[in-house]
C-alpha cells in the first residue's frame, strides 16, 4: 500500500467526504453492537435461558466473528476495502434484528453466529478502509475513529436503556437501528469515491485464513495483552469492587464505567497525542503508570486508589487497537486486510481468553492475586511498545514548502 502526500494546503474534498463516510460506518457499528447488548435481557427472558445456555449462545457470536476475520482479510486484498466494507456493512445492518426473532436457545446461537460473523467482517474491512483514508489525509485519524465507535456504543446503550424502560419490543428497536445503519452505509457509499479502497497488490499472496506474520509478532503480543486486559476489566472490575472492596452493587458499576470513559476519551485525544508525543513513548509511559497504579490498588484495597487506577488503565490501552491496526496494515507483506485480520484474531482471542483465565486463577488463589496478571500485561505492553516505531516512521511525508492539511 503506497502513501500519498497531499500537494495542497487544503484536504481534497473527496478525502474529506471519505473521512466522514468512514466515521459514519464506525458510529453505526458501535451503535448497533451496543443496541444488541443493551437488549440481551429482553431477548433472554421469553426464551427462559439459564446463565449457561445464554453464555453458550453469546459464545457463538464470538466464534462467528473469529471465523470471519480471515476470509474478510482475503476479500479486502482481492476486491478492495471499499467494496467489501460496503457489502458486509449492509449485511450487518440487515442481521442486527435476527437474534430477536429466535424462538429458542439453539436458533439464538445460530442467529448470533451469523450476526457475529457480519460484525467481525465489518470490523476488519472498515479498519482496512480507514487506514487508506488515514494515508490520504496525511495525519493520524485511526484513534479518533475508534473514539467515534465508542461514542456510538454509548449512544446505543443509552437508547437501548430508554427503550427498555418504555417496554419497547427489542425486535422493533433493533430493526430500527439496523435500518438506520443501512441508511448510513448507503450514504457512505456515495462519499467513498476516487481511488480510496481500491485493490492493492501485496508482496505475498493473501491466504484465506489470517495468520500472524513473524515480523508482526511484537504487534500481535501488544494487542493480545491489551484486549485481555479489556476483557478482564469488563467482566471482573465490578465483581472485584463488590466482593474484595465491599462496595454496593451500584457503586461496583463505577469500576468499568471509569475505565470505559477513560478509554473513549483517550481515543478522541489519541491522534493529537501520537502526532506530538509519539506512539512509542506514549504507550510505554501510560502502560508503565497503569501497571504501577493497578499494583497500588490491589495492595491497598482502597476504592479511592482503585478507581483512578482503573481510569489510568483505560487511558493506557485506549489507543492500542487503532495504533496496532494501522501499523499492521502498513507493514503486512500480505496486504492491509490480512494484517488487520491477523491482529483482530489475536486481539479478540485475548478478549475471550482473559475473563475465564482470571476466574480460574481467582478460584485457585484470590481475585486480587488473579488481577495481578493485568499488572504484568501492562508491563509487557510497555516493554514491546518499540514495535510501533516502524508504523510511525512510515507516515506520509510532506515537503517543506507544503502547508499542513486543513483539519476536518
Amino acid at each position: 500500500m503506497q502513501s500519498t502526500a497531499i500537494p495542497s494546503t487544503v484536504t481534497p474534498p473527496e478525502v474529506v467526504r471519505a473521512r466522514v463516510a468512514v466515521a459514519l460506518l464506525f458510529i453505526a457499528n458501535g451503535m448497533g453492537f451496543a443496541s444488541w447488548v443493551s437488549r440481551i435481557p429482553a431477548v433472554r427472558a421469553p426464551l427462559g435461558l439459564s446463565e449457561g445456555e445464554l453464555g453458550s449462545a453469546l459464545l457463538c457470536m464470538a466464534i462467528g466473528g473469529l471465523i470471519a476475520f480471515g476470509p474478510t482479510g482475503h476479500g479486502v486484498q482481492r476486491w478492495g476495502a471499499r467494496r467489501v466494507t460496503l457489502w458486509v456493512s449492509l449485511a450487518y445492518g440487515a442481521l442486527l434484528v435476527l437474534p430477536t426473532l429466535a424462538p429458542n436457545g439453539w436458533t439464538l446461537g445460530l442467529a448470533l453466529a451469523l450476526f457475529g460473523a457480519a460484525n467481525g467482517a465489518m470490523d476488519v474491512a472498515m479498519n482496512a478502509l480507514a487506514v487508506e483514508v488515514e494515508q490520504r489525509v496525511g495525519r493520524p485519524i485511526m484513534s479518533s475513529l475508534h473514539g467515534l465507535w465508542s461514542a456510538g456504543g454509548l449512544a446505543g446503550a443509552l437508547l437501548g436503556g430508554w427503550l427498555a424502560h418504555q417496554s419497547v419490543w427489542p425486535g422493533w428497536h433493533l430493526a430500527g437501528v439496523g435500518v438506520a445503519a443501512i441508511g448510513a452505509v448507503l450514504w457512505a457509499r456515495h462519499w467513498l469515491g476516487g481511488h480510496i479502497g481500491e485493490v492493492h497488490a501485496a508482496e505475498e499472496e493473501a491466504p484465506r485464513w489470517a495468520r500472524p506474520e513473524a515480523a508482526l509478532a511484537g504487534l500481535g503480543a501488544i494487542i493480545f495483552a491489551a484486549f485481555l486486559i479489556e476483557g478482564a476489566m469488563a467482566d471482573w472490575s465490578a465483581v472485584y469492587l463488590n466482593g474484595a472492596l465491599g462496595t454496593t452493587q451500584a457503586e461496583a458499576t463505577l469500576g468499568y464505567s471509569v475505565f470505559a470513559l477513560a478509554m473513549m476519551a483517550m481515543r478522541f485525544a489519541g491522534d493529537r497525542l501520537v502526532l506530538h508525543w509519539g506512539a512509542v513513548p506514549m504507550l510505554r509511559t501510560l502502560n508503565a503508570l497503569a501497571g504501577v497504579g493497578l499494583a497500588a490498588a490491589l495492595v491497598s484495597g482502597s476504592l479511592a486508589v482503585t478507581l483512578p487506577a482503573f481510569a489510568l488503565t483505560g487511558l493506557a490501552i485506549g489507543t492500542v487497537a487503532p495504533l496496532v491496526f494501522s501499523a499492521a496494515a502498513q507493514r503486512s507483506r500480505r496486504g492491509a486486510g490480512q494484517g488487520i485480520a491477523a491482529m483482530a484474531t489475536l486481539g479478540y482471542s485475548g478478549f475471550l481468553i482473559g475473563p475465564p483465565v482470571i476466574g480460574w486463577l481467582a478460584q485457585a488463589t484470590s481475585l486480587q492475586v488473579a488481577l495481578g496478571v493485568l499488572v504484568l500485561l501492562a508491563g509487557v505492553i510497555a516493554a514491546l511498545a518499540e514495535h510501533l516505531a516502524p508504523a510511525v516512521a512510515a507516515a506520509p511525508a510532506v515537503s517543506v514548502d507544503e502547508a499542513p492539511a486543513q483539519r476536518l
